[in-house]
């Protein structure tokens, strides 16, 4: 999997900057970084915390320790009806997105109710299950017309023609196969939190 690193995205939301901010730290210097083979950067976990401290010794603060949790983490619901897949795909996010919070329902009903407590910022979910399968569910949200929509990656053991008949998922959303190869959910997650 290669050394541990953030994304872009996830060190924006550490710092409380905006994307581009960081890009330019990566650019000036500050920052050791490198692309995936996917074209997206990926941030040396070492080198972030090291900035991380110095910008916190810069505004006087204790030379410390942002601990990941200080600025909101990333908040991640994962929806699989599968046991063992939820628990596979929570600890795929955990590499994915460090320090995130989240959240597991084992339906699309239920994810739909989590979500009306809280819209999280990323949604894993399989495509097949019970009461409200992936494609219904991801549906649903898209029609809501949220200012804030979440990011969705959605896997399934379906081949994509499959899921074109069950009703085909929206623009913005990636199906990865199930078994999930790690790296390229890893990737994907990434991808899709950068766009998002």
């Amino acid at each position: 999997m290669g050394p541990p690193s953030y994304s872009t995205a996830h060190l924006a939301r550490r710092l409380g900057v905006s994307v581009p901010t960081v890009q330019r730290w990566v650019d000036l210097g500050h920052l050791k970084a490198w692309k995936t083979v996917g074209g997206h950067r990926r941030i040396d976990a070492d080198s972030a915390e090291e900035f991380i401290r110095e910008q916190a010794r810069q505004r006087g603060g204790p030379a410390a320790e942002a601990p990941a949790d200080v600025v909101a983490p990333f908040t991640v619901l994962v929806v699989d009806d599968s046991a063992d897949d939820r628990d596979l795909l929570q600890a795929l996010v955990e590499i994915a997105v460090p320090g995130a919070r989240i959240t597991c329902a084992d339906n699309g009903f239920d994810a739909l109710i989590e979500v009306g407590r809280s819209m999280p910022d990323l949604i894993v979910t399989d495509i097949s299950m019970p009461y409200v399968d992936g494609v219904q569910m991801i549906r649903h949200l898209c029609t809501q017309g949220d200012a804030r929509a979440p990011a969705i990656v959605a896997v399934s053991s379906h081949t994509p023609a499959h899921v074109e008949k069950l009703g085909g998922l929206p623009p913005g959303v990636t199906l990865l196969a199930k078994p999930v190869e790690p790296a390229r959910f890893v990737e994907t997650v990434n991808a899709a939190l950068d766009a998002q």
